[in-house]
């Protein structure tokens, strides 16, 4: 069974952000988690879509570019880039005319691909990485040209309703991050190889004392919501940056233990009002 994989670049990445800090990915291991998890027998391709900003002489080059390089090098990945387009929309209560950009061309690539490849019986299963309600259509297509199509995406926040009953069914990405981080191998925590841009801690192997790293994570938030009383904790602010010397450094551990603790109802997220992703200790009803 050929599986082949589609990634909306915009929102696989916004999401891999928000819900896991941006934790070293090994698209490797994703590529081939992905395939077992769906049933399949192959990788037929994983194409990724994402719009490119115009860069200035004078500006610094965009992380993307690297990032889009080291992607295109992995086996059976093929980087599709868009030139995002310069708009411009002038203020009706100031007279200020502010500048942008904006995604054009990407999705309806997309729809166009997945159709016309499930059409000529290029896969026999899909996995999409998106949430976006305007995928939908095609999804429903390719169920309709006898393919099964799955929807991946960083947890359920920002899933369409309509994209997840279009889709033979869910996959939680976020849930299943131990799978293809990097450093991970079937052993267990690598400690280091040559092709690995990061080398996992000794200390994100299954000794770890899973109650104990989780009060100090517990005390550690209590520290932050006291420093930024008249504001809030970022959960990628938290789990990337706040600096301890109790809490282990590697994001990846710290996503583990932020995850236990929301699931057992001690910690939970909520979005602020600047619309960051913020988490907060769960107050006992008195």
């Amino acid at each position: 069974m050929r599986v082949a994989l589609f990634f909306d670049g915009k929102n696989f990445y916004s999401g891999w952000k928000d819900a896991a800090c941006s934790s070293p990915i090994d698209f490797v291991r994703l590529s081939g988690w992905l395939v077992e998890r769906v049933g399949g027998s192959s990788l037929w391709s994983a194409s990724y879509y994402t719009g490119i900003e115009p860069e200035l002489p004078s500006e610094s080059p965009s992380k993307l570019g690297p990032f889009l390089e080291m992607l295109e090098l992995r086996p059976g990945f093929f980087v599709y880039r868009f030139p995002r387009k310069k708009r411009s929309k002038r203020c009706h209560a100031c007279g200020a005319e502010n500048h942008y950009t904006e995604e054009k061309e990407v999705d309806t690539t997309m729809v166009a691909d997945m159709l016309r490849l499930a059409a000529v019986d290029a896969f026999d299963i899909m996995v999409l990485m998106s949430g976006d309600a305007d995928l939908s259509p095609a999804v429903e297509g390719v169920r309709l040209l006898g393919k099964k199509a799955y929807v991946a995406t960083w947890g359920k926040a920002g899933l369409s309703a309509r994209l997840r009953k279009a889709a033979f069914g869910h996959i939680d990405l976020a849930a299943a991050l131990d799978e293809f981080a990097m450093g991970q191998t079937d052993a267990g925590p690598a400690r280091g190889s040559e092709d690995s841009e990061v080398v996992a801690p000794a200390n994100m192997d299954a000794s770890v004392d899973v109650e104990d790293g989780e009060e100090v994570f517990l005390d550690e938030l209590k520290r932050a919501e006291r420093k930024f009383s008249a504001g809030y904790v970022g959960v990628n602010y938290f789990v990337s940056s706040w600096r301890s010397d109790r809490l282990d450094p590697f994001p990846i551990v710290r996503r583990r233990l932020l995850n236990r603790l929301v699931e057992a109802g001690k910690i939970e997220l909520y979005d602020a009002a600047k619309g960051d992703r913020a988490m907060r200790r769960k107050r006992r009803a008195p």
